[in-house]
């Protein structure tokens, strides 16, 4: 009878335990954004998407949802900013299924060097079924060879 206890006690920790990991993570590498616009000359690498131009390019990096009737828990996105007067800044977006933005948050890095930009889960319900979105602008290079890039993002999901 105690082993039967035991048993049963177990898979209700059990349960609960895989009730409470029922979030979603996703990695994206940096290398998955695409330029935004039809002359844009963005640099792409195994992970990473950088501007080695003279330029501000934008990278529009798609989200791919798993969970298509809830929000996100946090976007995180993973940068280099190699520039000293101009910041990378990233949009978040939400969008209906026909396109038409539902909701979206700006971010931008903090002077030069690694940062991580943070979208927190939306104020309200972001649609059913409707594309996430972030697209960010990157400075152009100031010195040979040290462009600012997009390392890579991630969706956690509820």
């Amino acid at each position: 009878m105690v082993k039967i206890h035991i048993v049963f006690a177990l898979a209700l920790v059990l349960s609960a335990v895989t009730g409470v990991s029922a979030q979603e993570v996703h990695a994206y590498p940096g290398s998955s954004c695409q330029a935004s616009g039809s002359a844009q000359d963005l640099y792409y690498s195994g992970v990473t998407v950088a501007n080695r131009g003279n330029g501000t390019q934008s990278a529009v990096c798609p989200i791919v949802r798993a969970n298509v009737t809830d929000g996100w828990t946090v976007i995180q996105v993973y940068v280099r900013d190699r520039h000293s007067s101009q910041n990378i800044t990233c949009v978040a977006q939400a969008r209906h299924q026909n396109g038409t933005a539902a909701w979206s948050q700006t971010r931008s890095t903090v002077g030069e060097g690694e940062q991580t930009l943070f979208f927190p889960a939306p104020g309200g319900a972001v649609p059913n079924f409707g594309p996430y979105v972030i697209v960010c602008s990157i400075p152009p290079m100031e010195e040979i060879n040290q462009p600012s890039y997009i390392s890579s993002y991630v969706v956690e999901e509820l």
